[in-house]
């Protein structure tokens, strides 16, 4: 979205974290840097090409180091709201396996003005492969959103965790895993949603991805059970995976995920 086209006030940040997500990154980066104005990519000790595909893909967004070394849920929450804090306009924050998705990006960015709240929730579709679908390991060459057509809508499932917000407070003034705030906000209906590469693409890298996590979490986390989902063996992890994919089905025929436009 060109600076040209919107006022200094409607600019659009886009914020994360990130550890060890090389492999994410380059598909993550391509499709936000099209979409936001300005990013902040928060580096929390990675330990592989990371950095170096956020100055590649994404040259004029900002990288700094987390003052967080370890994963708790409620200190990087901390740090988002500090570094939204910084910036005005639109912000949103997400994680690098979330997408924002919408018909059209430049009438989502001005719906948000048009409809007059603060703060948005955007729903959640989450990706899982289908185990009976040979899909093959997605390729740069090509949007990762559009290499992947099967998950489900989550918010079908879980009516109050539903999304991730996009708002123009100073803050996001969160609740533990920004899935809630203490802001007013409306859910956000129109046909833009984050999908979330859950379980998907389901494949050596993304398996690694996930099992990198657990030996992060800090000890204040682990005592009061915070994303100790993420404390899995190898095994536990596959049995999630095929937990999860009962409920996958073939997005392409769900209407509200058509509208998108995403697969024609």
């Amino acid at each position: 979205m060109a600076d040209d086209q919107r006022g200094v006030q409607d600019l659009a940040t886009l914020i994360s974290h990130f550890y060890n997500e090389q492999y994410l990154l380059p598909w993550w980066l391509m499709h936000h840097t099209a979409m936001f104005d300005h990013g902040i990519l928060i580096n929390r000790g990675s330990t592989d090409r990371s950095v170096e595909m956020c100055k590649l893909f994404a040259p004029n967004w900002e990288v700094r180091d987390s003052k967080v070394p370890e994963f708790d849920a409620i200190d990087v929450d901390r740090e988002v709201m500090e570094i939204e804090e910084e910036v005005s306009g639109w912000k949103m924050t997400l994680n690098t396996t979330e997408f924002l998705c919408s018909w059209n990006q430049d009438a989502f960015f001005k719906s948000l003005d048009v409809v007059g709240a603060r703060m948005y929730s955007i729903r959640l579709i989450m990706m899982v492969d289908d185990p009976k679908v040979p899909y093959p390991d997605p390729v740069y060459t090509l949007p990762l959103v559009k290499q992947r057509h099967h998950g489900f809508l989550y918010y079908e499932y879980t009516p109050k965790y539903n999304g991730r917000f996009i708002h123009n407070f100073s803050h996001g003034d969160y609740c533990s895993g920004r899935h809630e705030s203490r802001h007013p906000y409306l859910e956000y209906l129109a046909p833009a949603f984050v999908i979330k590469f859950y379980y998907s693409p389901w494949n050596h890298w993304m398996r690694m991805r996930k099992l990198q996590i657990g030996p992060t979490l800090s000890e204040h986390s682990r005592l009061n059970g915070l994303g100790i989902y993420h404390l899995v063996t190898p095994e536990q992890m596959e049995i999630e995976y095929h937990k999860w994919a009962l409920r996958s089905q073939d997005l392409r025929t769900i209407p509200a995920y058509q509208i998108l436009g995403l697969h024609h």
